[in-house]
């Protein structure tokens, strides 16, 4: 049968017919994509951006980067530079303070390494707060011996003119304790000097360190 226009009726206009309703390509797939033959090579993998790369859903910054943050690499480590000036501003307050203000330096080696405890930027920074609670508890000591020692030194002499004979005063024996009390503070300072000069290293360092009990007695905790 043939239509008007001299064509198969049902033919597909342009091109070889087939039977009636058969495309004339042969059959279409089914409906979906089969799975690729085995073997077919996979496209490359792509590795997720990593920080610094820009986000399609914005540029906010990754978790824990600082306040600012404007791309590349978070900082990582601990925050080593406050650490160290925490122990390093108690033992330049304590040494060369007392040597400019006629020891009274002594008495304020913890005010240094308190303003850094308490700055915003490191009140959260544990490692920092560690650090700088040491140097604060080594201040705080050294002022309560300081203060000890005043007291003893002074005590002495009160005592022993009060208590000596006439020719116990002439002589001298006064010089015996006074003499002692100065060398146990001698002594006592420059341990805690040491001591302080390992807390700055190792504060530098990145590692955490406490000091010994005689030296810095654990009065505020990090």
């Amino acid at each position: 049968m043939s239509d008007p226009h001299g064509g198969a009726y049902g033919a597909v206009p342009g091109g070889p017919q087939g039977p009636y309703g058969t495309p004339p390509h042969g059959p279409q797939p089914a409906y979906g994509t089969p799975p690729p033959p085995y073997g077919t090579p996979q496209p490359p993998y792509e590795a997720p951006p990593s920080y610094g790369s820009p986000s399609p859903y914005g540029s906010a910054a990754p978790y824990g980067a600082p306040q600012g943050w404007s791309g590349g690499a978070p900082p990582s480590g601990p925050s080593t530079g406050p650490a160290m000036w925490a122990h390093l501003g108690a033992l330049l307050t304590v040494t060369v303070g007392s040597g400019m203000c006629c020891g009274l330096g002594a008495f304020l080696g913890w005010i240094f390494p308190m303003s850094v405890r308490s700055n915003d930027r490191h009140r959260h920074d544990p490692y920092v707060r560690h650090h700088a609670s040491q140097a604060v508890n080594f201040g705080i000591t050294q002022a309560i011996v300081a203060a000890l020692g005043v007291v003893l030194y002074f005590g002495s002499a009160v005592i022993f003119a009060a208590v000596g004979t006439e020719a116990q005063r002439n002589s001298s024996g006064l010089a015996v304790p006074l003499v002692t009390v100065l060398v146990i503070m001698a002594a006592y300072g420059i341990s805690g000097m040491v001591c302080a000069v390992i807390g700055t290293v190792k504060a530098n360092r990145g590692e955490l360190w406490t000091y010994p009990r005689l030296i810095a007695w654990p009065l505020s905790k990090g």
